[in-house]
C-alpha cells in the first residue's frame, strides 16, 4: 500500500508531464507556423515596397517606365498588408500591441505612401513628356538657330535647367534663370515659337515643384522604419515566447529525469524547426544554394562583381523531358557550380531565377572575373551529363558587372548577349547603351504615335517603269513620317521599332486606306502595297483591306500586295496559300519582294501563285561589275520566263545598268535614274535615258 501510492502519484505525474510535454511540442509547432507567416509577410511587404522606391527613383532618373512592374509591386504591398493584418499570431494577446501598431501607424503610412505613388506617376509622366516635347521642339526649330541665335541658345540653357531640375532634384537650377523667352522680333515663326515654349516651361514650372517634393517624399518615407520597429517587436516577442518553451522544458526536465530523452527530443525539434525558418528565408528549396533574396543582401559589399550565369534554352529542356528531369539538370548544374567556383574560395551560390544562378567576388576584378567565367563556359559546354540514362549538353551564358546596381546591370548584359549567338560571356560597361537604347525606343514610338494621331503618317509612291516602252506603270507605295518641322522620315527611322509595338498594324491600316484613295485618283495606273507576314495573320488587318476591296471592286483589279522573300519560310502555314488565293480573286498581284537576298528558294515559288519577282539591289547594282550578279539576274529572268511570272529590277541608278537590263530582257525596273519617291504619282508617265 505505501509503495501503491507512489506508484500511481508517479504514473499520474508522469501523464501529467507528458501531456505537458505533448502540449509543449503541439504549441510550439502551431507557434512556429504562425510565426513564420508572420515574417514572409513582412519581409515580403518590405521587399514590394522597397522595389516600388526603387522603380520611383529610376523612372524620376531616366526615361524608364515599367508600368507592369509597378502594379505588380503596387498590389504586392496592398496584398501583404492584408495578409499580415491577417496573421493569426496577431489573434495572441502578447501581440496586441504588434496589431495596433500595425493598424494605426503601418497601414496610414502604406495608404499614403501608395497614394504618393499614384501622384508620382501623374507628375512623371507629364514632366518628362513636357521636357521630351521641348528637346523635340528645339531641335526642329532650325528657322530660330538661323535667325534668332540668342534665342535659340537661351531656350537650350533653360531647356538643360530644367533637364538638371529634374536629375539632380535640386530647384536651386530653376531659381537661377528667367524661364520665360523673350523677344522684340515682329516675325510670326519667332513668336509662335515663343508663345509654345513658355506655355510649357510655365506648365513645368508649375508642376516640377510637386514633382520633386513627391519623389522626395517616396523615397524619405517612414515606412521602413516602421516596419523596422514592428519588426523589431515581433522579434523581441517571441524570444520571450521561446523563453517561455525553454522554461517549461527545464521546469519538466528537472521535475522528472525519466522524460529526459523525450523532453530533449523535443526542445531538439523546436531548435531545428527555428533553424528551418532561417533556413528556408535566405535559401532556394529545390537547389538548396542561397536565393534571390540572400544575393541582394549580399551586394551591399564594396567592390564586389556579379558574375550572373543563365542555362541556353532550358525551356526546351523542360518541353522535351519534362519538369522534373528539368529540376534535376537544375540540381546537377548547381553541384557543378558549388564544385568549380570552391577552386576560387567564392564561398555562395545563388539562384535568382528559375535557370539564372549567380555568385559574388570581392577581392577580385572584373577582367579576373571575365576569365574565371570564360573557363567555366567552356568547361559546361564540353561536359556531358548524364541523368538516368539520358546524356545531355548544356550550354551558358554569364554576363559580369562590376557596376551597381550589380544584378540589374549584369541582367541588362545578359539580354544583350542572349541577342548575339557569337559570344556567350559579356561584361556589363556603359557602351552598351542598352538603357540609352530603351530610352530611344521609347522616343521613336511617341513619335509614330503623336503621327498616327495627327495624320502624318502618308504614302510615297516610287514609279515603276515598263523598259519595253519607257512608260511609268505601276507605282509602289511606300510609307513615310512627317514630322512637324516638315521634315520626311523613312521606315528606317521608326518600322524596325515600332514593329514589336500594335501601332505597327495602325500604320498598314492606314497605308491601305491612302494608297486605294490614291489608286482611285489614277485609274491608269496600279499600285502595290507592301505586306509582311505578320500583316497577313491579323485579322483586323486583312478584313480592312478585303473590306475595302469589296467596297470598290474596279479599283481592288490595280491593287497589288508586295511580300518579302526573306518572310517566305512560313509557306507551309495554309493562310498565306488562302491570302494569296483571295486577292488574285479581286483581279489584284502577289509580288515577291527582295527575291535573292533571303532563302532564295524557288521550290515554294511553285507552290505559291506568284504574278512577279522583284529582284533584290544587291544583286542589281552590281550587274555590270560582277559577272557573277549578272549571270544570277539572267537565271531569274529565265526563271520567270518559264513559270509565267514577270519582274522587276530595284535599284536602278545608272543608265549602264538600266541598258544592260533592257538587254536581258526585264520587264520593269525602278529607281532613282527614273523617280524618286514623291508624295503623289507624278502626271508624266513617259521616261527617258
Amino acid at each position: 500500500m505505501f509503495f501503491k501510492k507512489p506508484a500511481i502519484v508517479l504514473i499520474l505525474f508522469g501523464l501529467l508531464t507528458f501531456g505537458s510535454l505533448s502540449y509543449f511540442y503541439f504549441a510550439q509547432r502551431y507557434f512556429m507556423s504562425n510565426q513564420r507567416e508572420f515574417l514572409i509577410h513582412i519581409n515580403n511587404l518590405n521587399n514590394y515596397k522597397s522595389n516600388l522606391t526603387t522603380q520611383v527613383l529610376k523612372n524620376s532618373l531616366y526615361a524608364y517606365n515599367s508600368q507592369d512592374k509597378l502594379a505588380s509591386d503596387y498590389d504586392g504591398v496592398q496584398n501583404e498588408l492584408q495578409q499580415l493584418q491577417n496573421s493569426k499570431i496577431l489573434n495572441t494577446q502578447s501581440y496586441t500591441s504588434i496589431k495596433e501598431s500595425i493598424n494605426s501607424v503601418l497601414q496610414p503610412q502604406i495608404n499614403k505612401f501608395l497614394i504618393k505613388i499614384q501622384n508620382f506617376l501623374l507628375l512623371n509622366s507629364a514632366v518628362k513628356n513636357s521636357i521630351v516635347f521641348l528637346s523635340s521642339f528645339i531641335y526642329n526649330a532650325s528657322y530660330i538657330q538661323k535667325k534668332e541665335p540668342k534665342l535659340y541658345i537661351q531656350s537650350i540653357k533653360i531647356l538643360d535647367a530644367f533637364e538638371e531640375t529634374r536629375k539632380i532634384q535640386d530647384l536651386d537650377y530653376l531659381d537661377k534663370i528667367d524661364y520665360l523667352l523673350q523677344s522684340n522680333s515682329k516675325n510670326k515663326k519667332t513668336k509662335r515659337f515663343i508663345k509654345t515654349f513658355n506655355l510649357h516651361t510655365s506648365y513645368l514650372i508649375k508642376k516640377l515643384p510637386p514633382f520633386i517634393q513627391v519623389t522626395q517624399n517616396i523615397l524619405a518615407n517612414n515606412v521602413d522604419n516602421t516596419l523596422h520597429k514592428i519588426k523589431k517587436e515581433f522579434n523581441k516577442t517571441t524570444l520571450h515566447d521561446f523563453a517561455f518553451f525553454n522554461r517549461f522544458a527545464f521546469v519538466v526536465v528537472v521535475v522528472l529525469f525519466l522524460y529526459l530523452l523525450l523532453a530533449l527530443y523535443l526542445f531538439m525539434q523546436y531548435k531545428k524547426a527555428n533553424k528551418s525558418l532561417q533556413y528556408s528565408l535566405s535559401h532556394d528549396t529545390l537547389t538548396g544554394v542561397y536565393d534571390r533574396s540572400s544575393l541582394m543582401k549580399d551586394t551591399a559589399e564594396n567592390g564586389a562583381v556579379i558574375m550572373l550565369i543563365n542555362i541556353d534554352a532550358f525551356k526546351e529542356i523542360n518541353d522535351v523531358y519534362g519538369n522534373n528531369f528539368g529540376n534535376r539538370v537544375l540540381i546537377k548544374l548547381t553541384e557543378r557550380l558549388k564544385e568549380y567556383f570552391n577552386d576560387f574560395s567564392v564561398p555562395k551560390v545563388y539562384r535568382v531565377g528559375g535557370d539564372e544562378f549567380a555568385t559574388l567576388f570581392i577581392n577580385k576584378s572584373a577582367k579576373e572575373v571575365m576569365k574565371i567565367g570564360k573557363i567555366l563556359e567552356e568547361s559546361i559546354k564540353d561536359e556531358n551529363f548524364q541523368i538516368d540514362n539520358i546524356h545531355i549538353n548544356l550550354s551558358v551564358s554569364i554576363a559580369i558587372s562590376s557596376v551597381a546596381p550589380l544584378l540589374e546591370n549584369a541582367d541588362l548584359a545578359l539580354k544583350v548577349v542572349k541577342k548575339d549567338m557569337n559570344r556567350r560571356i559579356i561584361e556589363y560597361k556603359e557602351e552598351l547603351s542598352v538603357k540609352k537604347e530603351w530610352k530611344k525606343n521609347i522616343e521613336v514610338v511617341n513619335m509614330v504615335k503623336s503621327a498616327l494621331k495627327e495624320d502624318r503618317i502618308v504614302p510615297y509612291f516610287q514609279g515603276i517603269v515598263n523598259l519595253q516602252n519607257m512608260k511609268i506603270e505601276k507605282y509602289e507605295s511606300l510609307v513615310r513620317l512627317i514630322l512637324p518641322s516638315g521634315e520626311v522620315l523613312s521606315p528606317y527611322a521608326f518600322l524596325d521599332v515600332v514593329s514589336k509595338t500594335h501601332y505597327y498594324y495602325d500604320i498598314t491600316k492606314v497605308m491601305i486606306q491612302k494608297s486605294i484613295e490614291v489608286a482611285k485618283v489614277h485609274p491608269q495606273q496600279r499600285f502595290s502595297i507592301n505586306f509582311s507576314m505578320k500583316d497577313i495573320i491579323n485579322e483586323n488587318i486583312i478584313n480592312t483591306l478585303f473590306k475595302l476591296f469589296d467596297a470598290d471592286r474596279e479599283t481592288a483589279k490595280r491593287i497589288d500586295i508586295e511580300l518579302l522573300e526573306t518572310e517566305m519560310v512560313a509557306v507551309e502555314d495554309k493562310r498565306i496559300s488562302e491570302f494569296i488565293q483571295k486577292v488574285h480573286s479581286y483581279g489584284s498581284k502577289i509580288l515577291i519582294d527582295d527575291f535573292g537576298t533571303g532563302y532564295s528558294n524557288f521550290a515554294y515559288l511553285s507552290d505559291l501563285d506568284v504574278d512577279i519577282l522583284k529582284i533584290d539591289a544587291s544583286i542589281i547594282k552590281e550587274i555590270t561589275s560582277d559577272p557573277k550578279k549578272l549571270h544570277i539576274t539572267r537565271s531569274i529572268h529565265n526563271f520567270t520566263l518559264g513559270m509565267n511570272m514577270q519582274n522587276v529590277a530595284e535599284f536602278v541608278e545608272t543608265k549602264e545598268t538600266a541598258l544592260l537590263l533592257k538587254e536581258i530582257g526585264i520587264e520593269y525596273a525602278q529607281g532613282y535614274l527614273f523617280c524618286k519617291p514623291q508624295a503623289t504619282p507624278q502626271l508624266e508617265n513617259s521616261v527617258t535615258l
